[in-house]
Parts: C-alpha cells; sequence; structure tokens
C-alpha cells in the first residue's frame, strides 16, 4: 500500500472537499483564544479541527469518541489531520472552548453557498422540531426540591472542610519527629481522596445554575401575565367608559320623554300612559346594571394588576440541563426536549438561522428566528433580508401579525383562530388576522405559502435523517452543536454545487 495516505482518495471525495471549503472560510475568531507567550504545548491548527470536525458532521459522527475513532480508521480524517490524533476529549474540550466562534461557522458556511450560488432570499420558510435533550426527565424538580438539595450540599462542603481544617490542627500538635504524611485536600477522608468534596461542589455549581434558570424563567412569567394583567384592566376601564356613556344617554332619552308627556299635559289632556321616571326606565336600569358589573371587573383587574403575581410552586427545572423542558414529543408522550427552530431558503433549502427555543409552542419564536437569519446573512456579506416568510399555523397570532418584521409574512390560520373561523366568518376576526386571510388568499400568498413545505420539512429530514433526534451537548453549548448540524447542512449543498460546476463540460455554461 503507498505510504501517503492522500493517495487511497479518490479526486472528488468528501475530504478535499470539505478542505477546499474550509480553507476559505475565515477562522480568525478560533485564534484569538490561543496564548501568544509560546508557553504551553502547541494546539492543534484551529483550521484542521474545524475540518475533521465539519468532515465528521458530514457523515453523521458526532460523538466525540467517534469523531476521535474516525482519525485512525478513516482515511478522508487521516488526510485532514495530516496522520495526527486529537483524542476525544481535545475533540470536546475545542468546541467548548471556541463555542462562540463555531457558531460563527454558519455564516461561514452561508457564504459558501451564495458562491455557488446558492442563497436567495426573496422566499424563506421557517419550521420547529423537539430533539431530545441530553438529561433525563426524571432529574425535573420543584423550586423547594432544589433548595433542599443546595442547602444539602452547602453542608457537606462545609462539614468536609471543617474536617480538613481538625485534621491539619490534630497534625500541628502531633509529635514533630514523626515522618510527614502525604498532603491531603480538604474532605480527603478515608481512601476518599479530594475528588468527593470538588463533585460536590460541581454538583452545587450545577444546581445553583438551575436556580438560576428557575428564577428566570419565573420571571419571564411575571412579566408576561403582568402584561396580560395590563392589557385586560385598560380593556376593562375602556368598557366601563363606554357603558357609563351608554347609562347617561339612557338617562338623558328617558328624562326627555318624561319632559315632553309633562310638556303635552299642561297644554292640554296628554295622550297615552305617563313615562316612567329615569330612575325607574328600564334602558336605565339595564344600562346601570351592566355599568356596575364592568366597574366591578375593572376593580377586579385592578387588584390583580396591583399584586405581584406568586411563583408557581409546582414549576419544575431539570438539574441535569436546566435549558431544556418537558414537551410532547413529535409522536405522543413528553420527554425533555428542545424546540429546535430552523429558517430556510426556498428552492436550494440553504439554513439560514437554527436556534432552541424555550416554550414547547412556535408561536414566539417567529420574530427572534427572522432576526437571527437576518443576522447570519449580514455575517455572511448578505446585504438582502429575506423578503417573504412563510409559517405554519403554530406561529399565528395577532402580536406576530402586527410587530414590524422587515419581512412580509404569510402565516397560516388554522381552523379557527383571531376569535373566528378564517372559513367561516372572517367579520368575527382580529383585523390582523382578517388582514393575514386576505394576504394568504391571493394568488402571490398561495403561491408562496404552497413553497413552506417542500422548503422546511426536507431540511428537518435531511438533518434528523444524517444525525439522529438527541443532542449530545447541554446548556449554552446546544447552540454550538446545533450550529454544526446547520453547517454541515449548508457545506454539503455548496460541495455538491461545486462539484456539479466543474464537472460541467467547458463552455456549457455559456452555450446555455
Amino acid at each position: 500500500m503507498p505510504a501517503d495516505p492522500r493517495q487511497w482518495l479518490p479526486e472528488r471525495h468528501l475530504a478535499w472537499s470539505v478542505l477546499e471549503q474550509v480553507g476559505r472560510m475565515d477562522l480568525s475568531a478560533f485564534g484569538s483564544r490561543y496564548r501568544a507567550d509560546g508557553q504551553g504545548r502547541r494546539p492543534y491548527d484551529p483550521a484542521m479541527m474545524c475540518g475533521l470536525l465539519l468532515y465528521c458532521y458530514c457523515k453523521g459522527l458526532r460523538s466525540s469518541r467517534e469523531i476521535e475513532m474516525a482519525t485512525f480508521d478513516d482515511v478522508g480524517a487521516r488526510v485532514i489531520c495530516g496522520n495526527l490524533h486529537p483524542d476525544h476529549a481535545t475533540a470536546a474540550n475545542f468546541v467548548r472552548r471556541h463555542a462562540r466562534a463555531v457558531c460563527g461557522l454558519l455564516a461561514e458556511s452561508v457564504k459558501a453557498c451564495a458562491r455557488e450560488g446558492l442563497v436567495s432570499v426573496e422566499v424563506v420558510a421557517g419550521d420547529g422540531t423537539k430533539l431530545k435533550a441530553s438529561a433525563s426527565k426524571s432529574a425535573n424538580v420543584t423550586g423547594q426540591e432544589l433548595e433542599a438539595q443546595i442547602a444539602g450540599l452547602e453542608g457537606l462542603i462545609a462539614a468536609g472542610v471543617e474536617a480538613w481544617v481538625a485534621e491539619q490542627l490534630a497534625a500541628d500538635d502531633s509529635d514533630a519527629t514523626a515522618p510527614p504524611a502525604a498532603p491531603r485536600g480538604p474532605g480527603a477522608g478515608d481512601g476518599g481522596g479530594a475528588k468527593a468534596p470538588a463533585r460536590a461542589a460541581q454538583t452545587l455549581a450545577r444546581r445553583k445554575a438551575a436556580r438560576g434558570q428557575l428564577a428566570a424563567r419565573q420571571a419571564a412569567r411575571s412579566d408576561k401575565e403582568q402584561g396580560k394583567a395590563e392589557a385586560r384592566a385598560a380593556e376593562l376601564a375602556g368598557r366601563v367608559a363606554r357603558k357609563a356613556e351608554a347609562a347617561g344617554r339612557a338617562w338623558q332619552a328617558a328624562a326627555g320623554k318624561l319632559e315632553a308627556w309633562e310638556r303635552k299635559a299642561a297644554a292640554g289632556p296628554p295622550r297615552g300612559r305617563k313615562p316612567r321616571g329615569p330612575d325607574a326606565d328600564r334602558d336605565v336600569i339595564r344600562t346601570r346594571a351592566q355599568l356596575a358589573k364592568a366597574r366591578g371587573q375593572a376593580e377586579a383587574a385592578a387588584a390583580a394588576l396591583a399584586a405581584a403575581p406568586a411563583p408557581d410552586p409546582a414549576a419544575l427545572v431539570n438539574t441535569t440541563d436546566w435549558t431544556s423542558r418537558i414537551m410532547p414529543g413529535k409522536k405522543g408522550g413528553y420527554d425533555q426536549l428542545f424546540n429546535v427552530q430552523a429558517l430556510a431558503t426556498a428552492g436550494k433549502q440553504v439554513i439560514i438561522a437554527i436556534m432552541r427555543h424555550d416554550s414547547p409552542a412556535d408561536c414566539e419564536a417567529l420574530h427572534p428566528l427572522l432576526e437571527q437569519g437576518r443576522a447570519v446573512l449580514g455575517a455572511a456579506g448578505i446585504t438582502a433580508a429575506p423578503r417573504k416568510a412563510a409559517f405554519d399555523a403554530g406561529y399565528a397570532s395577532d402580536a406576530n401579525f402586527t410587530a414590524a418584521a422587515g419581512t412580509e409574512l404569510y402565516v397560516a390560520l388554522g381552523r379557527t383562530g383571531g376569535r373566528g373561523s378564517p372559513g367561516q366568518d372572517l367579520a368575527g376576526m382580529q383585523q390582523s388576522w382578517q388582514d393575514m386571510a386576505a394576504r394568504l388568499a391571493t394568488p402571490e400568498g398561495k403561491a408562496v405559502y404552497a413553497r413552506r413545505t417542500a422548503t422546511i420539512e426536507p431540511v428537518f429530514a435531511q438533518l434528523t435523517g444524517r444525525l439522529g433526534r438527541d443532542l449530545h451537548y447541554r446548556d449554552q453549548m446546544v447552540d454550538a452543536e446545533l450550529s454544526l448540524w446547520a453547517a454541515s447542512h449548508n457545506l454539503l449543498k455548496a460541495i455538491k454545487a461545486a462539484l456539479t460546476r466543474k464537472a460541467r463540460p467547458a463552455g456549457a455554461l455559456s452555450a446555455a
């Protein structure tokens, strides 16, 4: 066999294409994280590590141990690494250390697709899917249980420190002629070494991070409830004003009728029965009752607005990965999942945004997804923003329809929504829903929305078919992992387009 592994690969092998694409990427963000004083061991070249990661993700290899073994038994990985063999810890630590730069690989992959003419932002489509988190559903606890765990860990660490101090004081009082004992750390116990307190400290740090996440969720929930209470109070205040005006008009009308009857009675025998006084008029009584009811509702809403929303004692947080949530699964049941959102271009299915959303519902992810898409396009040097965006009925809401998006939205309304059925009674819907229904009913709206399914659904099918439906990293590292998912997806499309272009006979393009 030849001594040079490069001779083992055919000309159009994936490894050559990955090396070519990575060689054109801007990887300066990785180099800024290394020391410049010459101390420590020489690190692996960031271009080599990025090439190895993207090559393995393109082939569906995501585990750091699989990536390590690929440098031994995969010729393409050996060529990319130049017969070096970074171990699994090096691969995992590279992603953790350069998490922000790894997220930037998505923009670099979009730039690679743009060079091949694959990126058109005329129409984009977005959707979400649930992916399994690297955490067990049984690791969820309530706030009270979490506080008890934190208190127990702090007590355990404090007891370990006290035992170590007592041990050191006892050693100082011992016979000075005795041979010195081996140094021991706090909590080194019988045969336990210093690992137990260190592990307890790590567990405590994770529990405190989970407590912070739970507090943030409770604060977001309180802000949302406060906003709803403010909107409800304003709505009821307006209702009270309208009912007061109606009651005043009814009183004036009743008083006018009585006054007119009395004038006629003074001029001669009156005709008909004498009208009731304003306070006994049925319309006045009815409108005053409605006014009293509206005032009571307004007072209750004002009291609810003044009272701070109480934290939910049953709210759960996962102590293994506190950024994940219990969500309904794709095929029924519940599990510890992430709601992963993606935005792709129509036609070539290039991913321009991928993110995880904290809520199991898609509705609130629409505008953050579009915002990330614009940011990625800007980082890739594409100044144009998505012109039209199509989403399914899970994103339909008055807030999404009325917020300034900078992109023309085409969102399905579903069977019901906005206080009415879009297919039956448009007059009973909110104005924003009526406008969206009218936009979707135009020939252009039908054509744009018809492209949604063929744009975003295959993207998730390709991603999960190649990479599975579970995530390996936790906490904020999930963003870096998802960026590797999307970057490898885009890179495969850019590589295929480049190989097709190179294989085209000379002059074919001009002849066409």
